[in-house]
């Protein structure tokens, strides 16, 4: 805030107008609208040299006095607040306050004296000009530089989250989301969340330029990436990236970042979280929070200024969600799948051996035959995942699969022992489907007619559940091959064909040892 006290003693000990602006900070037309307001107020350092700061504000900011008694002074705070609204102007509030004036039967400004006044005001109060940013006008978007920390429920192992953070310009209504990654993928997903959040867009979508949203950075004509413009097409809005090195430009969002993300960040420093799902339902909690709270330098809170301000203005949203669409071309392979990033998909088999069209979204993944749509299957996570529909297969694979249940394979299991069962239960239990298992129970199978046998087969089992309560048919290769003979004879299986030689054995006649 202007310390207009400090200019007026300036002033009185002869500091010029450029030396005052640099000794406190300030603009020098800062320090001339100070000099212009004391001079019409008649105020001078000795009038003001006893009085308290807040009395020489309240002195200045008050406009400069009318000779005419029964002018009426306007309200520059209201001023201020509604000539940040869509399409209002100082000559529309003017024409308002001239007309209550003439109807409660008092004398206005002048419509110069009047804007000459406002601007006197906001000069001298440090009130900023918010023109530029109006209701519904632009969103502001951005990565948050720290991140946090999940536990990943697969692998039990701490893992990163990168923080999205959106906001609307004019109330910094703020929208913050965790990811796994800062992919193109998570970046559009992010922005859907983002909109569905606020209930609609705003004309303006104001990006840095990372590379998921800005393919060419450009000071003048940066090149987009075409899933970006894409969304922005489906949503109604339009994105203008900020320059680069211009924090400026998106000085909401860059707020939002420092205040909205820390804030989080602190708040939810000590807790621990498994899985994205439950971290991001802590920070939309906090977020809620951060929103509904009262501004500290502006009036109401966040929430009320977007609810009253800003959610009517907004574009409404689309019928339906935007899904990014990557085109790609995918051989079958003899085992009728095709593969698509890391996991695979199963095709009708007769077209082992062609090159088809595939279409991937963010959830599905859609195999085409020229214009025919062949398979349908919803998008996997991880990698060396299979999704199978029985339909697809041979008739000679449909027939096999059939003749396979659960129950077939406990039973061979129990002739096996008790860790083989619970490890082949674990291993049906692992699947939506139970027929997604079998391969891998058959797996297990396989390893009894190998070297080590039954005996070999359960005591790698019998390892891998002290491992976890859930093991897969991979774990149970990987120490079924590092096998060694158990020396717990609580636990170690001897098979069929195994035998324990006593004290007798190594006993020599006369009672000596060998």
């Amino acid at each position: 805030m202007v310390d207009y006290k400090q200019i007026l003693r300036l002033r009185a000990e002869g500091v010029s107008q450029r030396g005052i602006a640099d000794a406190l900070g300030y603009s020098r037309n800062t320090v001339a609208v100070v000099f212009a307001a004391a001079k019409a107020q008649g105020m001078c350092w000795e009038e003001v040299a006893g009085l308290d700061p807040n009395e020489v504000r309240h002195q200045l900011s008050s406009g400069p006095a009318e000779k005419t008694s029964n002018r009426v002074q306007p309200d520059f705070g209201h001023v201020h607040r509604e000539i940040a609204r869509p399409n209002v102007t100082l000559l529309l509030l003017w024409n308002e306050y001239a007309a209550r004036c003439r109807a409660e039967g008092t004398v206005p400004y002048q419509y110069s004296t009047f804007c000459q006044s406002y601007r006197q005001w906001a000069a001298v109060s440090g009130a900023t000009m918010r023109m530029i940013r109006q209701p519904g006008q632009s969103t502001e978007v951005d990565w948050a530089g720290d991140t946090m920390m999940f536990i990943d429920p697969l692998n039990s192992m701490p893992a990163t989250a990168y923080l999205f953070v959106a906001a609307l310009s004019y109330s910094a209504y703020g929208y913050v989301e965790a990811f796994a990654d800062m992919t193109l993928d998570s970046w559009i997903e992010a922005h859907i969340n983002a909109f569905e959040f606020f209930g609609g867009t705003t004309r303006l979508l104001i990006p840095d330029n990372l590379r998921a949203g800005v393919s060419k950075s450009d000071r003048y004509e940066p090149v987009l990436n075409p899933a970006y413009s894409q969304l922005a097409d489906h949503y109604g809005t339009a994105i203008v990236p900020a320059r680069v090195k211009h924090p400026r430009d998106k000085a909401v969002a860059e707020g939002a970042v420092f205040f909205l993300a820390n804030q989080v960040g602190a708040i939810l420093r000590d807790r621990r979280f498994i899985g994205l799902g439950e971290l991001n339902q802590a920070i939309f909690e906090q977020v809620e929070q951060i929103n509904a709270r009262q501004f500290q330098k502006r009036e109401d809170s966040r929430l009320v200024v977007f609810q009253r301000d800003e959610e009517p203005l907004l574009n409404p949203l689309p019928a339906t969600r935007f899904e990014i669409a990557v085109l790609k071309k995918a051989k079958v392979a003899v085992n009728y799948h095709v593969q698509v990033d890391d996991c695979f998909y199963s095709v009708p088999a007769r077209l082992i051996g062609q090159t088809l069209d595939v279409r991937v979204t963010t959830k599905i993944v859609e195999v085409f035959a020229g214009m025919d749509r062949v398979a349908s299957h919803t998008r996997l996570k991880g990698k060396g995942r299979y999704s199978t529909v029985e339909e697809h297969m041979p008739a000679s694979h449909r027939a096999q699969l059939r003749t396979w249940t659960p129950e077939r394979f406990t039973d061979w299991a129990e002739r096996i022992g008790p860790s083989t069962v619970k490890v082949i239960t674990a291993i049906l239990a692992s699947r939506k489907i139970v027929e997604q298992s079998y391969r891998s129970c058959l797996g297990v199978m396989s390893l009894a007619k190998k070297n080590g046998g039954a005996a070999r087969l359960e005591d790698a089992c019998t390892q891998a559940l002290s491992f976890t309560l859930t093991p897969s048919y991979t774990m149970v290769k990987r120490l079924w091959t590092d096998w060694q003979p158990m020396l717990d004879p609580g636990l170690a299986s001897l098979g069929e064909t195994g035998f324990v030689r006593g004290a007798d054995y190594y006993q020599q006649e006369g009672g000596e040892q060998s």
